[in-house]
């Protein structure tokens, strides 16, 4: 199975797959960033996941890794080496060439988990496609017909503006955000409900109108729209502009690169 990790600004996804017949994920965990946690930190949180999951650790025969985040890059680097003995194929942003055209001013810009998600979405067919990721931030990612990055958008994410809201308004609450109907849902009738709907509502429009404008420009017309992230599942009821949801694009992207780069060597 491939060890697939994907380092974003808060969280690192571990995920397995199998690929014998065909690329399969058999189980995915979620960790919260921490430049401190070394790897003899993460190694006894990853074997008690693996041994909830009833995998050996010696099941793992490959790791591919997109990060971000160079502490915790390093530190999960040391991880795989020490504690699994591999070493892992690094998609960073200067040191990996995908085979990706990357069609903006300073291609060294683009981030590794946005330079994935293109090659994710060539290896699934889904290309050309305007990639909408949840995450910290929330990104918009043109990707041509050939797989080729072509540039894109970066608004604040869900969380941060939350977390934004709450700490700089003295008298508003910390909320959680959840998916709310169109029936009665846009009006708040208390300070929880009106910030609901101002964060909820506020983000579906702004997807909207995006994906709109996007749309207007005649190369970009007949796109696709793919979501994918962890809180892509909580719009899909109310962004009837996005073709496909597929929270695991990053990590798709990264088994394939690492499948790629095996047959290449051989």
């Amino acid at each position: 199975m491939i060890l697939a990790i994907d380092c974003g600004n808060t969280n690192t996804v571990f995920a397995l797959y199998s690929f014998k017949n065909g690329i399969k994920q058999e189980c995915c965990w979620r960790i919260n960033n921490n430049s401190k946690r070394t790897a003899d930190s993460y190694f006894p949180w990853l074997l008690q996941m693996l041994t909830l999951s009833n995998i050996k650790i010696d099941n793992i025969t490959g790791v591919c890794i997109a990060s971000v985040v160079t502490e915790t890059l390093f530190n999960i680097k040391n991880l795989i080496i020490k504690y699994i003995k591999i070493n892992p194929l690094v998609i960073d942003n200067n040191i990996f060439d995908l085979g990706l055209k990357v069609n903006i001013d300073n291609p060294e810009e683009a981030g590794a988990d946005r330079l994935v998600n293109s090659f994710a979405a060539k290896c699934l067919n889904l290309s050309p496609a305007i990639i909408i990721d949840f995450g910290t931030a929330t990104t918009f990612d043109l990707v041509g017909e050939d797989g080729s990055y072509n540039g894109g958008i970066i608004a604040p994410g869900v969380n941060l503006s939350l977390e934004a809201l709450y700490l700089a308004a003295s008298r508003l609450p910390r909320i959680t955000l959840k998916p709310l109907s169109n029936e009665n849902s846009i009006i708040g009738k208390n300070t929880i409900n009106a910030m609901e709907s101002g964060i909820y509502w506020g983000y579906v429009s702004m997807i909207e109108g995006l994906i709109n404008k996007i749309k207007l420009l005649n190369e970009y017309k007949s796109y696709k729209v793919i979501a994918t992230g962890g809180l892509s599942e909580l719009f899909k009821n109310s962004l009837p502009c996005i073709d496909y949801i597929k929270e695991d694009l990053t990590l798709i992207g990264l088994v394939n690169l690492y499948l790629n780069n095996l047959k290449n060597k051989n």
